[in-house]
């Protein structure tokens, strides 16, 4: 097995690559961008919501930590009966977590689009576009031109059945541990509505005893000025034992007066 040089593959490059655009040799491999249709998995929050994307040119969307992805080539890719096709991404979208899972070959006889799985293992969102420069495909001649090999056109969007099998939605980490921020977050919002909540009522609470002892007072002076001749009769002296004691010592003194008189 031998893999196609840059020489190879740039003169063979109009049979092997179709698409909008002029595909790029890069060393010996040719690169493939993304395509007008992705789908990225949901996490449980958004599990009925999701479903395929069609993009527009330049149109940006993103693959968050722990989730997966299907990717639709830009480019139609033809493998002829003498060679096959070895597929990756390139090393800086490697270096940020998103790894293949698709399989890493193309068949003999292939002729339409690919379809790359992806997997984001780091621990940030990636962000991509349509018509990003994203994959590799290398060539390899056979020994001899392959009997067994693909007949029918590879299919030209995401089949259902692939969306299907990764529907159920996947709380990753990352989401879990949003989630608990999220808890957090909220336990701490809730905790200072109670701190205001009780320093209201602690403030409601001393305006009342204020106002109490304040009205108290008024109350009990209200009463004392109401009942001030009461209160001041039962504490004077009678006056009548007063007047007794007074009458009667001049009609002593007249008696001693009388007795000394001869």
């Amino acid at each position: 097995m031998v893999f196609w040089s840059s020489q190879t593959l740039e003169s063979r490059l109009g049979q092997l690559v179709t698409g909008p655009a002029t595909p790029k040799v890069d060393c010996n491999s040719i690169e493939l961008t993304v395509g007008r249709e992705v789908y990225v998995t949901p996490d449980l929050n958004d599990l009925y919501k999701t479903t395929k994307q069609q993009l527009k040119a330049e149109q940006s969307f993103q693959i968050p930590p722990g989730q997966f992805a299907f990717l639709l080539t830009e480019e139609t890719i033809v493998v002829p009966p003498t060679a096959m096709a070895f597929i990756s991404m390139k090393a800086t979208f490697k270096m940020r977590g998103l790894i293949n899972v698709s399989g890493f070959h193309v068949d003999p006889g292939w002729n339409g689009p690919l379809i790359f799985a992806v997997f984001n293992a780091g621990p940030a969102p990636v962000h991509l576009q349509r018509g990003l420069p994203l994959f590799l495909i290398w060539y390899a001649d056979l020994d001899h031109a392959s009997e067994k090999k693909k007949t029918q056109p590879g299919p030209a969007s995401i089949p259902p059945n692939f969306i299907s099998s990764l529907t159920g939605g996947n709380d990753t980490l990352h989401a879990l541990d949003q989630r608990l921020k999220d808890g957090v977050k909220k336990l701490e919002e809730e905790d200072k509505k109670l701190d205001v909540r009780i320093h209201d009522l602690r403030n409601a609470q001393t305006r009342n005893t204020v106002v109490l002892t304040f009205m108290t007072t008024i109350v009990i002076g209200l009463v004392g000025y109401a009942f001030r001749e009461s209160i001041v009769s039962i504490l004077a002296p009678r006056p009548t034992s007063v007047i007794t004691q007074t009458q009667s010592i001049p009609q002593n003194a007249a008696e001693s007066t009388q007795e000394k008189t001869p």
